[in-house]
């Protein structure tokens, strides 16, 4: 990402968030009872991986998130610090539908599987696609 991006990102953080309008959309839009089961539109484009890390040599550090954070706003805030002092990239592994990092502009992978071992390889094939080398 770099210094302008991480600059960005920490001017974006505030422990306020958007109120949930999922029980109220419910109704007329109902999601799929089965992970990953509701239709998304294709993307207009992809954005390589290339264009975001430009400098092959770039480190890449993942955060596993399990569950939404309560705290998510003062992780944000020590994450884009951190990245902006190491000049390194930051990837959320997000195992929870939202995470609570999109808010902020991170980049955020999700990972599903019905089965342990299938969440195991989900998110190995994203540290693989990033060359995440930490995992925290």
């Amino acid at each position: 990402m770099g210094l302008q991006t991480w600059t960005e990102i920490l001017s974006r953080i505030t422990s306020q968030d958007a109120e949930d309008l999922e029980d109220l959309i419910a109704e007329r839009f109902p999601r799929s009872e089965a992970l990953g089961g509701d239709v998304f539109p294709e993307p207009v484009a992809v954005l390589r991986r290339e264009a975001q890390m430009q400098d092959p040599a770039t480190v890449c550090v993942g955060l596993r998130v399990l569950e939404q954070m309560p705290d998510v706003a003062d992780r944000a805030m020590r994450l884009a610090s951190f990245a902006l002092e190491r000049q390194v990239e930051i990837v959320i592994l997000s195992h929870c539908d939202r995470s609570g990092f999109e808010r902020f502009g991170f980049r955020v992978e999700l990972v599903k599987g019905d089965t342990e071992a299938a969440r195991a390889a989900c998110e190995e094939q994203i540290c693989r696609m990033w060359n995440i080398d930490l995992v925290l």
